[in-house]
């Protein structure tokens, strides 16, 4: 275990995480765990839960906030792209000076000596600034005008000359406003978090898809043994997001695949063989949602999972859907409503409207289906007068 390792207090749910950051940035008070290709699973009795790394309140080595509760930490110097000297670095300016009260404090008080777009666009990406401002793409984009100005107060403190501001509390100072820029959709922020930190550490992209598929008969990749155990056959529908495709000629030249994947429950793997492979290999980059059916065989201590088809799962997931049941406050929002609903036109999802009026409550139909999914459920929620959103 590297001492030098600027470590955070997390904690998270008594399920597996799959990962693919360094092993020896791990750390659980007690008990190091290799997370390099496996997954993170939280033991004993009090499971503990696992928030975004955090500029704020991290401690170099082993320490960190853990507040005597089970917590997994998290080394700062783990995030991709960032390094331990940064982080020591900064974790030191907080010793001194205190904690960084929001992006403005942290500008005027980091060394732009040791810390350059890169490292700041990365912590960004893992949620490391949360809490000095929740708005991550904002934080990302505001990037290269922290450090201008952290370069600025550097050049002001070297030169020995106050400013205007100079004798007044720091906090007080001017603040440059940071870019107007809306924060990533739920599935962008974690692809953001997976690249940056190695795994999904805040939620994962098919958690809103979850009643959806269960309609659809999908299973998680951790119930698998549960349903070869109970007879139920070996052939089943999982659900899950690209990680990483490795591709292999046999020796008969015929070409075939290892695709891993990853769902709320863990990382597993599926082999195509060429006939699969050809017909679907522009549907495996990394970062698609995949609903693929699998023959599934025990070899000793390990499931082989065979691909038998592939499907995108908003394809899979327009189907199953049942609807949704939007509660409208305001009348204005019927006609930006009407537009939103008409784009998923098509699908086999029924939508139904909710008028709160003096007198009663209505609720009408929209006439037609429509493929209703996360996206169009958020989109529906976002809408000024939308009092709320219900999956039917």
């Amino acid at each position: 275990m590297r001492e030098s390792a600027v470590m955070i207090s997390s904690t998270m749910p008594s399920a597996k995480y799959s990962c693919s950051g360094s092993p020896d940035m791990f750390w659980n008070g007690k008990t190091a765990i290799d997370g390099l290709s496996g997954s993170v699973r939280a033991g004993g009795a009090a499971a503990p839960t696992l928030p975004s790394p955090a500029i704020p309140g991290s401690s170099p080595g082993r320490g960190g906030e853990g507040g005597g509760k089970p917590a997994i930490r998290y080394a700062l110097a783990a995030v991709k792209g960032v390094g331990a000297q940064a982080m020591s670095d900064l974790v030191a300016e907080r010793a001194r000076g205190g904690r960084f009260k929001d992006l403005a404090d942290l500008s005027r008080r980091l060394d732009a000596r040791s810390f350059n777009r890169r490292q700041f666009e990365s912590l960004a990406k893992a949620g490391a600034f949360d809490s000095l401002n929740p708005n991550r793409a904002q934080t990302f984009a505001a990037a290269e005008q922290q450090l201008r100005q952290a370069s600025l107060a550097a050049e002001e403190r070297d030169s020995r000359q106050e400013s205007l501001f100079g004798k007044l509390d720091p906090s007080f100072a001017p603040r440059p406003a940071l870019p107007l820029v809306p924060d990533w959709p739920s599935v962008e922020r974690l692809q953001h978090e997976f690249a940056a930190i190695g795994f999904y550490l805040s939620g994962h992209p098919l958690e809103p898809y979850g009643k959806s598929l269960e309609r659809a008969g999908v299973i998680r990749f951790a119930e698998l043994p549960a349903g070869l155990a109970a007879n139920e056959g070996a052939r089943f529908k999982l659900a899950g997001i690209v990680v990483d495709r490795k591709e292999r000629t046999s020796a008969r030249g015929n070409r075939f695949a290892f695709v891993q994947m990853s769902d709320p429950s863990g990382m597993f793997e599926v082999t195509l063989f060429s006939e699969m492979l050809s017909e679907v290999r522009g549907l495996l980059d990394p970062g698609q949602l995949l609903v693929v059916t699998v023959d599934v065989r025990s070899e000793e201590e390990s499931l082989r999972l065979t691909a038998q088809r592939i499907e995108p799962l908003d394809a899979v997931v327009a189907q199953a859907a049942a609807g949704l049941r939007v509660f409208v406050g305001e009348a204005r929002a019927l006609s930006s409503l009407k537009s939103v609903i008409a784009r998923e036109a098509g699908g086999r999802g029924r939508v139904t409207v909710v008028l709160d009026l003096p007198s009663r409550e209505v609720e009408i139909a929209i006439p037609g289906g429509f493929k209703v999914d996360p996206r169009t459920r958020a989109a529906v929620k976002s809408l000024p007068g939308i009092i709320d959103v219900h999956e039917i």
